[in-house]
């Protein structure tokens, strides 16, 4: 594994970040024990949880967080880990989506957070929504009042839009300090359909050109999540689906394909790209999961692409991209430019 260091921090991380969101729910304590001993084994060392994950299904509660931190305690590795956990989401029992992103339910979040995983402090904190109603300058105090009180190190934001990225980042540096320190926002290789999201929670935030743009200038790190599109480049090709200038010639088995998956990203660009993929796994043997996450860590800023696994094979894959180094010429050249690689890099 390649490791690099988060910029403004002294954190290093691997460069891929393990998602547990399956946790608890699609995988049992075993399963997932297995898979976060394997991930370390081959170098990994950045781990992504929230105090929101399994609560979606009444009775499991945090149920990822209190995995994680049976395994930190029965593997005794805390130093061998960097913990990145969310607060602030909104609770699936209200109407409305109604927001929580004020001091007193962050806090309650985090405490909760600290106490499940056996932590006196999270090695990077994200708010795991918004809240338009509440100025990006009050957002940011609460989080460095956090990191102050040294309840949290390092801090982000997770489903943000570019507009209030600027706002906290123009914020923090008329302070003269960092900040955030990455955004969190859903972002792959494959474009989605508008409207078709796998997830449909409209407050889910998508990449766009404008916030690519953005993290180019100001050079804040991501940390995007679904960054695999969960596996859709892998499935096509699994599927036997060949196509040539962006269409199907021969849909093979993509009946085999989840609906929600193909309604998502079967289109012509998300085709072409299929297509350099299945050229780029002939020159170098990788499969389609591996390329298409490396074409995240070959970005002009640093991207650290958080992706799950629901076993020990899949997880293969996701790490191998993590080991190797795709020149970013080869993704732009095609027209797929994810930019130059960022500096920093450990091998």
């Amino acid at each position: 594994m390649q490791y690099r260091i988060l910029k403004d921090t002294d954190l290093q991380l691997s460069n891929i970040c393990l998602g547990t969101a399956s946790f608890g729910e699609k995988l049992s304590k075993e399963e997932s024990f297995e898979i976060l001993d394997e991930y370390v084994r081959r170098g990994g060392n950045f781990i992504d949880t929230a105090n929101i994950y399994c609560r979606w299904i009444p009775g499991l509660a945090n149920c990822s967080e209190k995995i994680l931190g049976e395994w930190l305690r029965s593997r005794g590795a805390y130093k061998d880990v960097v913990i990145a956990t969310k607060g602030g989401h909104y609770l699936f029992d209200t109407p409305d989506r109604i927001p929580r992103v004020n001091e007193t339910e962050i806090r309650k979040d985090l405490e909760e957070s600290l106490l499940t995983m056996g932590l006196d402090v999270i090695d990077f904190y994200w708010l795991h929504r918004d809240d338009e109603t509440k100025s990006a300058e009050e957002i940011m105090d609460i989080l460095e009042r956090l990191r102050r009180e040294g309840k949290i190190r390092y801090y982000g934001l997770s489903n943000y839009r570019t507009e209030r990225l600027e706002k906290a980042e123009t914020y923090m540096r008329s302070k003269g300090l960092p900040g955030p320190y990455a955004v969190s926002n859903q972002w792959s290789m494959a474009s989605v359909n508008p409207g078709k999201n796998t997830n449909p929670d409209p407050t889910l935030v998508e990449l766009t050109e404008e916030e690519y743009r953005w993290h180019c200038a100001a050079q804040i790190p991501s940390v995007p999540f679904s960054s695999t599109a969960m596996g859709f480049f892998e499935k096509l090709n699994k599927a036997c689906v060949e196509v040539k200038d962006g269409r199907i010639i021969s849909g093979g088995n993509i009946e085999n394909i989840a609906l929600s998956l193909r309604e998502a990203y079967l289109n012509e660009e998300n085709l072409r790209k299929y297509e350099f993929l299945l050229n780029l796994k002939e020159e170098t043997g990788y499969s389609l999961q591996t390329l298409s996450a490396a074409y995240l860590i070959s970005s002009l800023f640093q991207v650290f692409p958080v992706t799950g696994a629901r076993n020990t094979e899949q997880l293969e894959d996701i790490v191998r991209a993590g080991e190797i180094y795709i020149e970013p010429e080869r993704f732009r050249l095609n027209g797929y430019d994810s930019g130059k690689r960022s500096e920093n890099i450990i091998r």
